[in-house]
């Protein structure tokens, strides 16, 4: 006769989820020292002023990209947790955000301005003013100099440029121009 062996039970991380519950918590605490204005949105500023004397500090940039899942230069609680748990289902996925309170910026995608024509035009009309050489381009040298003839930081310039340049190929077309305008509600 064997000796029962008693069965031990599955430990339950998370209501929903096989992920930890408490882990979640942490990344939610995580991201709100992140969201220095408490709006729900982390912005590439933000982020640098909350790594601020920290060694990470230097990938934040890198960082902040590839956690922008719909590339709009702000990260939501929930493309942290997307970069953080890429194997969670969706139901796990609504558990998991089900587990720390929302704000109602999260719960709603900010509206994104729609230029209208006339708008388009003036927006051509500012895109060929950054473009000195004009070959249909900006590049970070010419955003820079026009940026500071208005008194602009040269590397905060940089930084939106890089930012702004989507497909990083060094050069900022009329699309990502608009999609800049439509991101600032410039």
């Amino acid at each position: 006769m064997t000796a029962a062996v008693p069965i031990a039970k599955k430990k339950r991380l998370g209501e929903g989820s096989k992920y930890s519950r408490s882990d979640v918590l942490k990344l939610k605490d995580l991201f709100d020292s992140h969201d220095l204005d408490n709006d729900g949105r982390v912005t590439a500023n933000e982020l640098i002023t909350a790594l601020q004397g920290c060694y990470l500090r230097q990938g934040a940039l890198s960082t902040f990209r590839s956690v922008d899942m719909n590339k709009n230069c702000v990260l939501t609680f929930n493309e942290y947790l997307r970069s953080i748990y890429p194997y969670a289902n969706d139901r796990e996925h609504k558990a998991m955000l089900a587990w720390v309170k929302r704000t109602p910026r999260e719960e709603q995608p900010e509206p994104m301005f729609e230029p209208t024509p006339q708008q388009l035009r003036e927006i051509a009309k500012m895109f060929e003013r950054f473009d000195n050489n004009r070959d249909g381009v900006i590049e970070v040298q010419e955003l820079v100099a026009t940026s500071a003839a208005l008194g602009y930081d040269e590397s905060e310039v940089e930084e939106l440029f890089r930012n702004t340049d989507k497909d990083m190929d060094g050069t900022i077309s009329f699309a990502e121009f608009i999609d800049l305008m439509k991101v600032s509600y410039i």
